[in-house]
């Protein structure tokens, strides 16, 4: 290599060398100020401190600060030729600190280790929490249990997520607004109601995630009445297999219980004979107004439910169309319109209705009214006698019975409402006789009733 090119070679080194002296020396005028910034800070520190320390006294300010000797640091000003190995000069060593935090964390009952590492932060590693830095133990003890609140904050949101509710909390705010959602009629929704009560009352209501099939059981055993009984099995069932569906329970606790017993009675049509003693037994009774009797005589002409009658206003009747409008208690879906006939009619027309209901009494009463005139029927059995005679009397189509009594299928209207002798076991049994003379005689017998009725309307 000549002269020329040695001399260059040397002039770009020669550049470099300078280029990082400048940064060198810029570094060094960046840490002078950190330091300088670093020493103020601390003096303002020591200051505010032994002014505290004055005031309350050695004994109680060391309580305070927490052996501030071994805990804080000088950060000592030097001159523009800093040596960085004496940057920090502290009341206390590294050692100290370190001794510190480990009996900090057996205090606290924490598993983990501490060390000091190259860069002199002092680490303290835990499974749980992960590492956490530090100069000193006041730092690592904040951030410690900053780390702590975080944990427990979502140890707290995870068990709230993962709690179940009560049976009662599932009910109300997520078993009603389903079924009302699904079209249930507010009697349905009351019922409902009803049947949950009986759970509240015998303090059964607990998490919906705990209940067990044996204790289920005898609670339902509890119940004195077979029939209440099975309803509860059924609405039980029923909840949760919602709670399921919803992913709030996986089994369904009533699964593995046998179906409770329980014998219903059917219920069956008034013969003509006793449908002529009935309703002369309240034509001519005290015990009842006009309007109670006139109420009976409604379910048995329209074949409504005893709380459909009930329900019925004067905006529900048509009377230009010949149209009455029924209110289900089934579901919205047996909310009904069917045919105004002459004599429910002039019944209504001599009515007065009372804050707009043409019947305004009370569901309970009812009953009492119908057992001082019933004979050993049930009320219930008038309409099961309106649905006989329309199908066996009438000889309306079961089709359009049905959907005059707001059945859900026909084949609930033929199963119970097919039965002639019913009506008149001696006319249905008569050999001698043709169907049509048979059918004759049934509307003959039907004929009178309905004029002892319209005898009957003012």
């Amino acid at each position: 290599m000549d002269d020329i090119h040695l001399t260059h070679e040397l002039h770009i080194i020669a550049q470099a060398v300078k280029s990082s002296e400048q940064s060198l020396y810029r570094l060094d005028l960046l840490e002078r100020e950190i330091t300088e910034i670093k020493y103020l800070l601390h003096s303002i520190n020591i200051t505010i401190r032994n002014s505290i320390c004055t005031l309350l006294g050695g004994i109680a300010a060391s309580k305070l600060f927490n052996d501030t000797t071994t805990s804080y640091y000088e950060y000592e000003y030097q001159s523009p030729t800093l040596q960085l190995s004496q940057q920090f000069v502290g009341y206390g060593n590294q050692n100290t600190i370190t001794e510190e935090i480990k009996a900090m964390i057996v205090e606290l009952h924490i598993k983990g280790s501490v060390r000091e590492r190259a860069n002199g932060l002092i680490e303290l590693r835990t499974q749980a929490l992960g590492s956490i830095y530090g100069r000193s133990r006041e730092e690592i003890e904040f951030k410690l249990n900053q780390k702590l609140k975080e944990a427990k904050s979502k140890k707290k949101d995870s068990v709230n997520k993962n709690k179940a509710p009560l049976m009662s909390e599932f009910f109300h705010t997520e078993y009603l607004p389903y079924k009302k959602n699904q079209g249930r009629s507010e009697a349905s929704l009351l019922s409902y109601n009803s049947l949950f009560s009986y759970i509240t009352r015998a303090g059964f209501d607990k998490p919906i995630t705990t209940y067990k099939a044996k204790e289920i059981e005898d609670f339902l055993y509890s119940i004195p009445h077979s029939r209440t009984r099975q309803m509860l099995q059924g609405f039980l069932n029923n909840v949760f297999k919602r709670a399921i569906a919803l992913g709030v329970l996986k089994v369904n606790p009533c699964s593995a219980i046998e179906k409770m017993q329980h014998t219903q009675e059917q219920g069956t049509a008034f013969s003509f004979e006793e449908q002529r003693e009935f309703f002369d037994n309240l034509t001519r009774s005290d015990s009842l107004t006009y309007m109670e009797k006139c109420y009976f005589f409604f379910v048995y002409l329209t074949g409504t439910r005893k709380k459909e009658a009930l329900s019925v206003t004067a905006e529900d009747v048509d009377f230009k169309n010949k149209v009455l409008s029924i209110r289900g208690t089934k579901t919205e879906g047996s909310n009904r319109q069917i045919p105004l006939t002459p004599t429910v009619e002039k019944m209504l027309l001599s009515l007065q209705t009372k804050k707009g209901a043409y019947f305004p009494i009370n569901e309970h009463r009812v009953e009492k009214l119908y057992n001082k005139v019933r004979n050993r029927h049930k009320l219930h059995d008038l309409r099961h006698t309106y649905g006989t005679i329309q199908i066996c009397v009438e000889k309306v189509d079961v089709k359009t019975v049905s959907l005059v009594m707001g059945h859900s299928t026909v084949n609930t209207t033929l199963a119970i409402y097919t039965h002639p002798e019913q009506l008149d076991k001696g006319i249905f049994l008569r050999g001698d006789l043709t169907a049509d003379e048979k059918l004759a005689m049934y509307r003959s017998n039907y004929r009178e009733i309905s004029c002892q009725i319209e005898q009957f309307i003012q």
